[in-house]
């Protein structure tokens, strides 16, 4: 049962990729967080126009029946004049050895097609940061072909950015992120989904946004039956409520549910203390513990290992109720330097005044 659930967590859905690059605003934000250069030489007031249809025609015979995800648009440049270019976008999920000779194989038959510039843009959706294929090349004599062309590394973007950048392309690509980094974890994905919801329904989009969120979250963030069904109660029970309350409703039941290990080791010695302590002190140990693990099993998981100097920090809040706010600051944070920031200041408001 155990393997199983993480095999389905682990099969993300792709197509994903494919409807979120289907909107020309989610396109936009895509391209500015990935590739910003690029963005800004693009004259987004002509308009984008989608040309998957034709891509199908096109496509080389040997890929024509594997589940790639591939997409096509026409664009305008800033650069004065009438020229279109084409963009081609090919997402991959898991690491391929074929995937640059694709790349290539698209991009020829593209430009065989239009006899247009083509960009081919690669969008690494895989959690193996040491994977980046970069270029397609052979020689045979004298002849040489070299295919160089640009990636979005999914790790790479900067989840504080996304989440703080306010519009809904960004937060959904934010999902596109967590559902990366929690890939081999069902429980931390949960919370991530959840807290991702949350931030949908407390940020006053207008229910079509509200609408494409919640379905991209499940599309991208997919979970294991039981997982699911728990997320669904939160949902129900957070479209209930007003934004001020989700907060303590929703995610104390994501951290009694997906920390619970965590919270049981620090009990655990907490207890063995408590023998000589005192029963009351090392209960109230075990619960800080347990708090302290939680807050550095969700750090890691979503940005990395957290540095020495935080987890010193961190050991010196013994308040649960400060603790219990920083998970919720660790889930929002967007990376380790974000979170040590508001773990400082945390601090310093509660110093005494002189």
């Amino acid at each position: 049962m155990r393997g199983r659930n993480r095999i389905r967590v682990l099969t993300v859905d792709d197509t994903a990729w494919k409807a979120f690059t289907d909107d020309a605003e989610r396109l936009q934000a895509l391209l500015k967080h990935g590739l910003p250069r690029l963005h800004a030489q693009i004259d987004w007031s002509r308009g984008v126009e989608c040309l998957d249809k034709e891509l199908l025609r096109v496509a080389p015979k040997e890929y024509a029946n594997l589940q790639v995800v591939d997409k096509l648009f026409r664009v305008y440049l800033k650069n004065g004049t009438e020229e279109w270019i084409l963009v081609h976008l090919e997402a991959q999920s898991t690491p391929d050895p074929n995937f640059a000779e694709r790349m290539f194989a698209y991009h020829i038959a593209i430009w065989l097609r239009y006899r247009r510039r083509v960009l081919s843009i690669a969008i690494l959706a895989d959690d193996n940061p040491n994977w980046r294929p970069r270029e397609f090349q052979y020689a045979v004599g004298e002849c040489e072909i070299r295919f160089a062309f640009p990636s979005i590394k999914v790790l790479d973007l900067d989840e504080q950015q996304l989440l703080e950048a306010g519009d809904a392309a960004s937060l959904i690509l934010a999902s596109f992120v967590r559902a990366v980094r929690t890939r081999h974890t069902p429980e931390i994905r949960l919370q991530a989904r959840v807290e991702l919801m949350q931030l949908a329904l407390e940020r006053g989009y207008n229910e079509e946004e509200i609408r494409q969120i919640l379905a991209f979250l499940e599309r991208a963030m997919r979970l294991p039956a039981e997982l699911e069904e728990q997320y669904e109660k939160m949902l129900e029970e957070a479209s209930r409520k007003r934004p001020e309350e989700l907060l303590t409703s929703i995610e104390r039941r994501a951290i009694r549910r997906g920390l619970l290990r965590g919270y049981r080791r620090g009990m655990q010695r907490g207890m063995q203390r408590g023998e000589k302590q005192g029963l009351q002190q090392g209960l109230q140990q075990g619960l800080q513990q347990g708090l302290r693990q939680a807050i550095l099993g969700i750090l890691r998981e979503l940005y990395g290992e957290p540095p020495t100097e935080l987890v010193h920090e961190l050991n010196q809040i013994d308040d649960p109720t400060r603790l219990l706010e920083l998970q919720t600051v660790a889930l929002r944070a967007g990376s380790l330097a974000a979170f040590l920031q508001r773990l400082r200041e945390m601090m310093h408001r509660d110093e005494p005044s002189a």
